[in-house]
């Protein structure tokens, strides 16, 4: 019985410290020799979860922007929280980062990383 008890506890106490982070939905739809262009959408709440791309440059469309926080390489020190409108577009280098929807609205992304 103490056994039993001590057990769940230890699975009660696991499940705080192992929290996943919710991650937004990636939908892969076209993928060729020359680019990748994926659509990403997040919820809010949710995030990309650290990463890095595999490819060196890319744009990015904000179809439904909003309040995202970058985590750049895992730093406290390279957080920014920023609001992006609806029809945004960048061009982005290769890094490790986060990205975070800490607004009250989803979130729709088209990435189209580029191969050469």
């Amino acid at each position: 019985m103490k056994r039993t008890a001590i057990l769940g506890l230890l699975i009660f106490c696991s499940s705080f410290v192992h929290a996943e982070a919710k991650l937004g939905a990636r939908e892969v739809l076209l993928d060729n020799d020359k680019v990748q262009i994926i659509r990403l959408t997040y919820p809010p709440g949710t995030e990309s979860g650290m990463h890095t791309h595999d490819f060196p440059h890319r744009a990015v469309y904000f179809v439904k922007g909003g309040k995202l926080r970058l985590l750049s390489d895992n730093n406290e020190s390279q957080r920014h929280v920023i609001n992006i409108p609806d029809g945004k577009a960048f061009f982005m280098p290769k890094v490790a980062h986060n990205v975070i929807n800490i607004g009250e609205t989803e979130v729709i992304i088209i990435e189209t990383e580029i191969k050469n």
